[in-house]
């Protein structure tokens, strides 16, 4: 075999071999270079422009190693002929692609990001476009096949139907601001004048076609819906029946209200009733209310027609009476609870100063006070004296029985402040033995401590007299 290191052949073979790669880096620079200066695209071509981009990019970068590759070769073997005159030139021009291509790394760099900001925006219309086609196709079919039915004109079966109607308009409304996105994006997209922009075109024609006829079928159908809601005699019944109701809660409440409330407890009782079982019966009713403005605000909004603007007239009464209604009930019950919590508060109170004055004078038996098992419990402290019975007297009101009964009846003060008195001493004993207590306690705490030695110090007798205590004795004099 025959060494050819060091051949001069092999050395100008080398040297053309990289002559032609920086011609074809400096070809493939120059188109990178052009495309880096025109305009970025947003079309539908962008998807090709993007692929083509980077894969000239990917060629640039590679002819860009074949350069440095043999440059590096080249090197190598400049040892063996360092005379050669045209190695010094080929340096210079590979050093200069070298540089000119980095320079363009940092542009292309920049066009790389916009071209994928561009691409994100063009892939998210193309979705959003699909999408709402997909959408559009099948909800027009939907709605014609809606229309072919026939519809009852019972309340069940219009309730059902106002439902499917209320979940096609909420995707109407959601998908409302899509389409208004994609038209207001869609001129972003087509400025470029190519087939594909203008088969995007057309198909945005389409779309904004389809989505008129979708809102046209559902305009149709709420019609169709709202002459079964017309025909329906249960509608009609239940909203009459309801305006009559109200009325005669309306009449019942007048009859109760303005309630006095100096009336006695048992009639301000009966009124309170009266009230609850007025609430109870319209909350009852919101339910059927409540179904009635749902149909006459998805059906009769936009209605015209003598008969729609009635119902829904009514309708609009009926929810506006009830509100009203509730609200004066409401606020009538809780006038009349206050009003029988303060009649109790204030028979309690009687009832107490009774049964001291009756304690006092000692002229109650003690079985007068009990209530039988058999009746409803009294509030504390009531007893009735009208109609007294047989009870066990005390020697001394047997004594007293002996004179004439109106002194029975004669007003005592003296028994009676007896009485407040018993009842305040009572009430304050528990605290004068908590107060002894606490001074007893007190007395408890040691007094050798030193930390409490002040106790002994501080004192009236000691503080005319120095307070201060020598440690080690007093200073010499």
């Amino acid at each position: 075999m025959v060494d050819t290191a060091g051949d001069p052949s092999s050395l100008e073979s080398k040297i053309r071999q990289l002559d032609k790669a920086l011609d074809d880096s400096r070809f493939r620079m120059q188109q990178t270079e052009n495309i880096i200066r025109s305009k970025t695209p947003t079309g539908p071509e962008l998807d090709s422009s993007y692929r083509g981009y980077m894969k000239l990019l990917a060629e640039c970068s590679g002819s860009i190693d074949s350069v440095k590759r043999l440059e590096h070769k080249l090197k190598e073997e400049e040892e063996n002929f360092p005379g050669f005159v045209n190695l010094n030139s080929t340096e210079t021009q590979t050093a200069g692609v070298i540089d000119r291509w980095e320079l363009i790394q940092a542009q292309a760099l920049s066009k790389e990001l916009r071209m994928k900001q561009n691409l994100q925006k063009w892939q998210q219309f193309n979705s959003d476009l699909n999408s709402i086609w997909t959408w559009l196709g099948e909800t027009e079919e939907e709605l014609e096949q809606l229309q072919r039915l026939e519809l009852s004109t019972d309340i069940p079966s219009i309730e059902l139907q106002i439902k499917k109607l209320k979940e096609l308009q909420k995707a109407v409304d959601h998908r409302k601001a899509i389409i208004l996105s994609i038209n207001l994006c869609s001129s972003e997209f087509t400025q470029t004048g190519g087939e594909e922009s203008r088969d995007l075109q057309d198909r945005l024609s389409q779309m904004n076609a389809r989505w008129d006829r979708v809102c046209s079928l559902l305009e149709d159908w709420r019609g169709l819906l709202q002459d079964a809601l017309m025909q329906c005699q249960d509608f009609h019944e239940m909203s009459h029946g309801l305006l009559l109701m109200l009325e005669n809660i309306d009449r019942r409440k007048n009859e109760i209200v303005p309630v006095d409330p100096n009336l006695d407890a048992e009639i301000l009782q009966d009124h309170h009733k009266q009230l609850m079982q007025i609430r109870r019966e319209l909350l009852e009713s919101q339910l059927k209310v409540a179904s009635l403005q749902d149909m006459s605000c998805q059906l009769l909004v936009n209605a015209e027609g003598t008969d729609c603007l009635e119902a829904k007239e009514k309708v609009h009464v009926i929810g506006n009476r009830l509100k009203l209604l509730l609200k004066e009930v409401g606020h009538h019950i809780k006038e009349l609870e206050k009003s029988l919590d303060l009649s109790s508060s204030q028979q309690d109170l009687s009832s107490w100063a009774s049964a001291d004055e009756l304690d006092t004078s000692g002229s109650v038996s003690p079985t007068s006070g009990r209530s039988s098992p058999n009746r409803q419990r009294t509030p504390r402290g009531k007893c009735s004296l009208s109609q007294p019975g047989p009870s066990v007297s005390s020697p001394h009101s047997r004594s007293i029985k002996g004179g004439s009964d109106s002194s029975l009846s004669e007003p005592q003060p003296t028994q009676s402040s007896r009485g407040f008195l018993f009842r305040v001493f009572r009430a304050a004993l528990p605290l004068q033995l908590l107060l002894l207590l606490l001074i007893g306690l007190a007395c408890l705490v040691p007094m050798s401590e030193e930390d409490y030695s002040c106790a002994l110090s501080n004192n009236f007798a000691r503080s005319f007299h120095p307070m201060l205590r020598y440690t080690n004795g007093p200073p010499p004099l």
